[in-house]
Order: C-alpha cells, then sequence, then structure tokens
C-alpha cells in the first residue's frame, strides 16, 4: 500500500510534464463537451460570473460598479464564445428549412461544420472553468489586469463579436425564414441543459 501511495505521489507532482496526460485531458474534454448541449455550458457560464461576483465583492470589497466591471471583463470571453456557438447551433439547426431541403452529402458537411462550431466554444468554456477550479486560490485572490483601464483590443474583439451574435439571433427569422415560435424552440432545445 505504502509503495502505490508513493507512485500516486509522484504522479501528482510529475503529471504536467507528461505528454499522455495532456493528451488525455485533451480528449476528455472533447468528449466531455461534445456530449452536452449548450445549455449545459451556459450554466457553467453562469457559474463562473457568480464566482466572479463573490471574488470581487466578498473578497476583494469593491463597490457594486467595480464588482459589474470585474465580472464583465472577466466572462466577456466565455460569453462572446457562448454566443458565437449559439448561433451556430441556431443557423445550423437541422429543422432549418433550408438545410432540410439540402442533398444528403451537403447535410452531413454542414452537420460537420455545425459540431465545430458548438464544440470549439464548449471546449474552450470547459478548458477555462476546469483552469479557474484547478487554480481557485490564486483566481480568487487576483484582480484583472484591465480592471479600471480602458477595453482591450481583446475585449474590443469579444465586444462586437458579442453584439455580432446578438444582432444575428436577433435577426434570425428573417434570415432563416422562420416564425417566432420555430426559433424559440430551437433555443429552447439548445438550451435545456441535457446530453445530446
Amino acid at each position: 500500500m505504502k509503495h502505490t501511495l508513493q507512485h500516486i505521489r509522484i504522479f501528482a507532482h510529475t503529471h504536467d510534464d507528461l505528454p499522455a496526460f495532456h493528451a488525455g485531458y485533451l480528449v476528455l474534454t472533447f468528449l466531455v463537451a461534445a456530449m452536452f448541449n449548450m445549455g449545459t455550458f451556459a450554466i457553467l457560464v453562469i457559474a463562473h460570473m457568480s464566482l466572479d461576483i463573490v471574488k470581487y465583492r466578498e473578497v476583494h470589497g469593491l463597490p457594486w460598479r467595480g464588482v459589474i466591471e470585474g465580472t464583465v471583463r472577466e466572462s466577456l470571453m466565455d460569453l462572446t464564445i457562448f454566443f458565437v456557438g449559439i448561433v451556430f447551433a441556431v443557423y445550423l439547426h437541422h429543422s432549418v428549412a433550408g438545410i432540410a431541403t439540402l442533398s444528403g452529402f451537403m447535410r452531413a458537411e454542414l452537420t460537420v461544420v455545425r459540431a465545430l462550431g458548438t464544440i470549439i466554444p464548449k471546449v474552450t468554456i470547459l478548458h477555462h472553468i476546469l483552469y479557474i477550479m484547478a487554480h481557485i486560490q490564486q483566481y480568487l485572490n487576483s484582480i484583472h489586469p484591465q480592471i479600471r483601464k480602458g477595453w482591450s483590443q481583446l475585449e474590443k474583439v469579444c465586444l462586437v463579436s458579442f453584439a455580432i451574435s446578438l444582432l444575428l439571433l436577433a435577426l434570425a427569422p428573417s434570415i432563416l425564414a422562420l416564425d417566432a415560435p420555430q426559433l424559440g424552440q430551437i433555443i429552447l432545445e439548445e438550451m435545456m441543459p441535457s446530453l445530446t
């Protein structure tokens, strides 16, 4: 038993240096992201934002204006990536009339594009959340470097992408020739946390 515990202890100290560990981690992250729909990742984003509220209000004692700024800055990338994934999920949904009339080969190609358009955001969000959980104390003790400063270039790109995603979702009924109940049904299907 002592020998086994020693091996576990050695692995715990050296696992970051093992390429096989990183490969296994990426494969498991990809599989988990593929298994769950976008609604599950919405819960992760909300949990991250809730953690940011606690971080800035309770740990750092910032006023509510600072809490909101910190939460937005910390979660902006996840929110943007999430809404880009929702756009892919809605526009390339199998029930959209234009996709339903395509040939089987074209439909298969669009299914692959849809999968990539939703899995990449889910993997990114999951990886970010797992990183935060692995370094929770360091995360809670640090303040976002851009607090009380102007928007960085990356944040500006995220804000523009977020706005474009919201605009595309608002215009989806006219672009996809859907009525509001159909669009609502697609979004509800994507946002209800479940296995895909």
